[in-house]
């Protein structure tokens, strides 16, 4: 256990030098590059678990399943132990411990030795969101935090393009190595821990005595909230799922519907995670200028695109296209950030921003439910209620209320009586 000083005895965050903060923090990046690829390489290798190793759709369905169960607990975990060995020691055993389990999950060669390796890694996936967060918070100010943690979630449709031309560059014969690759995280561990500032040698931004009553989640289900704590978690959860029905498997589609080879798979995933990637910069900055509910226009679009994606009568090549539009709607909950914790006073707003991991837990059967589509259904037919629950999607966001206050020009007053 760490050593606990008191604030006053510590120096300021802003006393040790930018250049020691940015390198840190350009360190922790690329780890959160490394943790978004864990999470996005075995959706992209699915078809190769189902064709290589022999698997069948519902059994890479339990694995996502273990990956979901493992987020949730993974966080709830490491968050305590984040509480207590501090930032610095968190990022390196956490990071270290992605490395392992990947590595675990690359040479797996059965169904059970997956799911327990993909639920491990979960788990230590779960901790790196809340460490790399925290330390965002606890080195830079205000004025830069958004900025500097929007950059990170960038990172989830960055690693999406990375593992896209990776797998296109490996081909068939090598897909092996894309999850060897996960294990990076390993020997960053060591950069971690020799770079980012010891918890115990300074004092982290907005770390005061003084602090004002915080709020609990009992007061987030009591009468005056519990349909707005609700609306935010369907919703999270509609996201989730919606996910799961259609991208979790489109390289599957591609390859066993379409035909398609390792390079117009890669391409594809490529260039779908290309229109996440900006569309998370353009709804973030429409949401602060139109509002928290015109974002909702990007799950019609993502709607919209998955039945073109479909049903369109174009080669697997030309799939890319409506796969670019379907991303660039996709990414319209970059704008939930800032929405969720708006939605509720002060004193609740980290409970409102939680929600939208509290979403993974109407998740959990959803890799279930979506190969028992694709076996009842088809996979194209399974694939295609996602546009539906895209659209259910809106319409409840439409239902839950605004919070951005447009400035209104001042009206003139009248001159006073002389």
């Amino acid at each position: 256990m760490r050593t606990v000083w008191h604030p006053s005895l510590l120096k300021l965050a802003t006393d040790i030098p930018l250049r020691t903060r940015l390198v840190a923090y350009a360190v922790v990046l690329v780890g959160y590059l490394l943790y978004c690829y864990n999470f996005v390489v075995t959706d992209y290798v699915r078809p190769y678990l189902v064709g290589s190793l022999g698997f069948s759709v519902q059994q890479t369905a339990y694995i996502s399943s273990a990956q979901n169960i493992g987020i949730t607990l993974g966080a709830v975990v490491w968050a305590g132990f984040i509480a207590r060995a501090g930032r610095r020691k968190a990022a390196t055993a956490i990071a270290a411990a992605i490395g392992i389990t990947a590595a675990l999950q690359a040479s797996s060669g059965s169904v059970a030795m997956w799911i327990g390796a993909r639920g491990l890694l979960a788990a230590a996936l779960g901790g790196y969101y809340v460490v790399a967060t925290s330390l965002v918070i606890a080195l830079f100010p205000t004025s830069v935090r958004g900025k500097m943690i929007a950059l990170n979630s960038a990172m989830y449709p960055a690693s999406n393009i990375l593992v896209g031309a990776l797998g296109g560059a490996l081909g068939d014969a090598h897909w092996h190595l894309l999850l060897w690759l996960g294990a990076l995280p390993l020997p960053l561990s060591l950069l971690l821990f020799a770079v980012v500032p010891d918890d115990n040698g300074y004092r982290a931004f907005d770390d005061v005595s003084d602090k004002p009553a915080a709020g609990s989640w009992r007061e987030m289900l009591g009468p005056g909230f519990i349909w707005l704590t609700l609306g935010c978690v369907l919703l999270s959860g509609i996201d989730f799922n919606a996910y799961q029905l259609f991208f979790s498997f489109l390289t599957l589609y591609l390859r066993d519907m379409r035909g398609a080879s390792a390079e117009v798979m890669g391409d594809t995933v490529a260039i779908v995670s290309t229109g996440s990637l900006i569309g998370s910069f353009v709804w973030a900055a429409a949401s602060d200028r139109l509002g928290r509910r015109f974002p909702l226009v990007g799950y019609l679009l993502s709607a919209a695109a998955i039945v073109v994606f479909l049903r369109a009568p174009l080669s697997a090549g030309q799939l890319a296209w409506p796969g670019f539009v379907f991303g660039f709607g996709l990414a319209c909950t970059s704008a939930w950030g800032a929405w969720f914790a708006e939605i509720f006073p002060l004193r609740l707003r980290p409970h409102g921003a939680a929600l939208f991991h509290a979403g993974h837990v109407l998740a959990l059967g959803a890799p279930l439910a979506a190969a028992y589509a694709s076996r009842t259904l088809g996979l194209a037919s399974a694939m295609m209620l996602a546009s539906a629950v895209y659209i259910a999607g809106a319409l409840l966001w439409w239902r839950l209320p605004e919070t951005l206050e447009r400035k209104r020009p001042l009206k003139p007053t009248a001159a006073p009586a002389r």
